[in-house]
């Protein structure tokens, strides 16, 4: 019940919490000085210029500011300093001072997968004046110059005239060269975004974007108006609302898709492989539980119901608080590697009762165990980008060394009062071996749910132990029981800062073998139904939970594991 209050918490903080302002930056191009503003989603933005104050500001309604702005350098030629106000509506400001008056154009950039949503504000480098032929340069246009009159024409003041004529002339041919332009990065912007859309088809599995007729009226429009030699008034000599370049920039078409966002419900299963240069820190807070009633009957059976031995009914609980702290670095877009370093806390207790032998309250042992558990190294690459109706399978190998605390290394003593019951003294805190895990996931995304699937076989290493026996210590080859196990499910996007995703895993342990002979009760199987949950706290930071719970006897009861995944670029 604690489980699903905390998941119904964290659902309604996703949906109440507004939009953030995540990065300011003050980039430039051939003919405009840009401001790009990142946000988490796209907002209905109002942006207007206080004249005088030269003042630039941008209202974002229901957002807020994460982190702190960055300021553009004392020598940039038009930012002075950028400051952030909240309204009484929860409104938010963003104020920019300018060094010198200026007019400006806005647009959200096309955001690309797993990118955050950019505003855009230009502003021209040549003042509007200068386009419309007030410039400087044109400040002799209307002087006769070489030019030859009449002195009947100069004295009826037609000089003016031709010199107002010619002005206007090479304001209209300079208004027609720049809507040429326009032209251009409009044409070159729809050819890039339909790339973009078919990308997305095929990463959705579905077929290559088919033009439209509306899409086809646009190009023969485009067309046609651009090999129009006629030229074209500007009401006010108003600049068209088109951006001066292009916007945004598309992908290489041989680049393929990144893997969808899942919630991590395990360590194969969930989040995204981390993009080129990124290091992802996580660190994360696990909580085992399990239970097991026992009977043991060493006894002999005379009829139904009679048994004359030792008959020993005993309950265990286990409780296990595990810190870990995962590293991953993206060596590629598809190759990743990482390490996971836990530390480990156990208890068990057990409490047993012999009702053959002369015992009259139940025995209880207290058995702890901490220390450092096995190191987990692993390396993940995106095989395929899931063009082609295909699924995007990614291949994962997992290697476990045996730093933790080996459980053959664990000293046993006899319990007074019960025959043959041995108890250790500590508990372990790892499994004593080295296991590697080869493993395959697939990723099938159809919006706005994502079905997963994976397949894994670990091989565990045989190792060489000594065994107490009644002639001494003993050495014998022990073989570790290999693993093979399968997991599906599907994650469901709730908006775009959270989502969540349900599953089954199943796991067969095969039987361990001592000495060359089969180790009795060591075949297990583990089932357990998964429930995962994330959100997005910031750009570069989420929350996870996840839950299993136990399907099958041999599995833990259940399980809560919280994670906090944080990205840089440390090497940029």
């Amino acid at each position: 019940m604690l489980v699903v209050f905390t998941i119904f918490g964290i659902f309604l903080v996703s949906v109440c919490v507004g939009a953030e302002i995540t990065d300011i930056k003050y980039g430039e191009s051939v003919d405009a000085l840009r401001l790009e503003v990142s946000a988490s989603e796209y907002l209905s933005v109002q942006a207007f210029i206080v004249d005088d104050q030269n003042r630039l500001v941008i209202k974002f309604p229901g957002s807020r500011i994460s982190g702190t702005l960055s300021q553009p350098s004392h020598d940039h030629p038009l930012f002075s300093g950028v400051a952030s106000t909240s309204e009484v509506n929860a409104d938010l400001r963003l104020v920019v001072d300018l060094k010198r008056p200026a007019t400006f154009t806005q647009f959200w950039e096309p955001a690309s997968y797993g990118s955050s949503p950019k505003l855009l504000v230009q502003f021209p480098k040549r003042p509007m004046s200068e386009r419309a032929g007030k410039s400087p340069r044109f400040k002799n246009a209307g002087k006769p110059g070489a030019s030859l009159m009449s002195p009947t024409e100069k004295a009826t003041g037609k000089t003016a005239n031709y010199g107002e004529i010619e002005q206007l002339r090479r304001a209209l041919a300079e208004q027609q060269r720049l809507l040429d332009e326009q032209k251009k990065a409009f044409e070159e912007q729809q050819r890039k975004l339909r790339t973009l859309q078919n990308q997305l088809e095929h990463l959705a599995g579905a077929a290559p974007a088919k033009r439209t007729d509306k899409s086809r009226t646009m190009e023969q429009t485009n067309r046609t108006d651009a090999g129009s030699a006629s030229p074209r008034k500007v009401a006010g000599n108003r600049q068209p609302s088109r951006p001066t370049g292009p916007v945004g920039q598309a992908p290489d078409p041989a680049e393929t898709a990144k893997t969808p966002e899942l919630p991590r419900i395990s360590e194969t299963v969930g989040g995204v492989l981390t993009p080129k240069g990124n290091l992802t820190l996580e660190p994360s807070l696990e909580y085992h539980y399990a239970s097991n009633n026992r009977v043991f009957l060493n006894s002999a059976t005379f009829a139904p119901a009679v048994a004359v031995g030792l008959i020993d009914i005993a309950n265990l609980d286990r409780h296990t608080l595990l810190a870990a702290l995962t590293a991953r670095y993206g060596l590629s877009d598809r190759f990743e590697v990482s390490a996971r370093v836990p530390v480990l806390y156990r208890e068990d207790r057990q409490r047993s009762r012999p009702i053959s032998v002369n015992v009259n309250a139940d025995e209880t042992f207290d058995i702890e165990g901490s220390g450092l558990g096995d190191i987990e190294l692993t390396a993940r690459y995106q095989l395929n980008g899931g063009s082609g109706g295909w699924p995007i399978f990614v291949a994962n190998l997992a290697t476990t060394l045996p730093s933790g605390r080996s459980p053959y290394d664990v000293d046993y003593v006899v319990v007074p009062g019960i025959p043959g019951a041995t108890y250790p003294t500590e508990l372990p805190t790892g499994s004593g071996y080295v296991s590697v895990q080869p493993s395959i996931t697939a990723l099938y995304p159809t919006d706005p749910a994502v079905f997963y699937g994976n397949l894994s076989y670990a091989y565990n290493v045989e190792t060489d132990e000594d065994f107490e026996t009644s002639d001494g210590t003993e050495k014998r080859r022990v073989e570790p029981g290999d693993a093979i196990g399968a997991s599906f499910g599907l994650g469901f996007s709730i908006n775009e800062r959270s989502s969540f995703s349900i599953g089954y895993s199943h796991k067969h342990v095969f039987g361990t073998e001592v000495g060359g002979k089969s180790l009795k009760g060591s075949n297990l199987d583990l089932g357990e139904f998964l429930l995962g949950y994330s959100f997005k706290l910031t750009r570069d930071t989420s929350l996870n939970l996840s839950v299993s719970i136990g399907a099958t006897e041999d599995a833990q009861d259940a399980k809560v594991t919280l994670r906090l995944p944080m990205s840089f670029r440390p090497f940029n």
